[in-house]
């Protein structure tokens, strides 16, 4: 059963948590954004996969927008991640389960989805795994891909916590938390923000991502929703991309990352045959979605109409 806390979404100091149990006994915990979910509904739902790490607050970026164009939206948090439970030995397709869940819950016939970063394989994950007539369209925005698709020009940190996370998962955990364990767990808003700032100042970060950090940096909801335990993606997926269904897929993505570099979703655009692929030559990796979002929005409902 759900916990009804959602009184005002669009309230940026309130956290809009509502958790769900699922069938192995697990709570699932999200959050509603945008427009108001409603027996009569003129848009398609969406959900909203976070990137990494983060959690459901991370909707605050597209919450106003979808407002406006009538989306309901629901950000969830992944296993381990904010009051989600964790899930032993979880892989990429058992998430599929848990969306089909909360979608039934709900009593979400049908919906879209959008996910940014590091949420981008779980939403590849759904695109393989739930049917057409659940699941309308998805679309990734600065995601990430299989290693397979190359890390040439990715920023050298990443790499090295790929290789960390292949070769020893507590050793990943360690350096993690030395690279940004005292910034999670600063008890101030102000101590927070200075040290993120610090951080993304030292890194060669594209000018375009340092413009948008200062704007997320400064609202303490969006801050505080990159908290979190870290979750890196290097096994397996138990899919391929060549088995996708380009045609219910949107792939948005900067030039200008380094974080995911273009040339990942330009050979992930090939191999997924059907995809429509938008990529912007202005643009970095955090710029696309502050920047972009209401395009973004705008034609993931043509999308879902379609």
């Amino acid at each position: 059963m759900a916990t009804n806390n959602s009184s005002n979404t669009q309230d940026r100091g309130h956290d809009p948590v509502e958790h769900f149990t699922l069938n192995d006994g697990r709570t699932l915990a999200y959050a509603r954004y945008g427009a108001k979910l409603k027996s009569e509904r003129k848009s398609v739902p969406i959900f909203y996969f976070n990137g990494t790490p983060g959690s459901h607050l991370e909707a605050n970026l597209i919450g106003q927008p979808a407002c406006k164009l009538g989306i309901p939206v629901i950000s969830t948090d992944r296993p381990g991640f904010g009051s989600s439970t964790w899930q032993d030995n979880r892989t990429l397709l058992d998430w599929p389960h848990d969306i089909i869940q909360l979608a039934d819950h709900l009593q979400i016939p049908q919906f879209g989805i959008i996910a940014l970063s590091g949420g981008g394989p779980y939403a590849l994950a759904c695109l393989h795994a739930l049917p057409k007539d659940r699941l309308l369209g998805v679309v990734l925005v600065s995601s990430m891909y299989p290693t397979s698709t190359g890390t040439t020009c990715m920023l050298w940190q990443i790499r090295m916590l790929f290789s960390l996370a292949i070769w020893s998962t507590w050793l990943l955990e360690k350096v993690f938390d030395v690279m940004l364990g005292s910034t999670f767990r600063s008890s101030s808003h102000e101590q927070l923000v200075g040290i993120m700032e610090k951080q993304a100042a030292a890194q060669p970060l594209p000018e375009a991502d340092k413009a948008v950090m200062k704007e997320v940096l400064g609202d303490e909801t969006l801050s505080r929703g990159y908290l979190g335990k870290f979750w890196l993606i290097a096994s397996e997926w138990g899919f391929r991309l060549t088995e996708l269904d380009g045609g219910r897929l949107t792939i948005w993505h900067g030039r200008k990352d380094i974080n995911v570099p273009v040339s990942m979703p330009d050979k992930a655009s090939e191999l997924i045959v059907g995809t429509e692929y938008k990529r912007l030559d202005d643009e970095a990796h955090v710029s696309l979605i502050v920047r972009q979002k209401e395009k973004i929005l705008s034609n993931l409902v043509e999308k879902l109409k379609a």
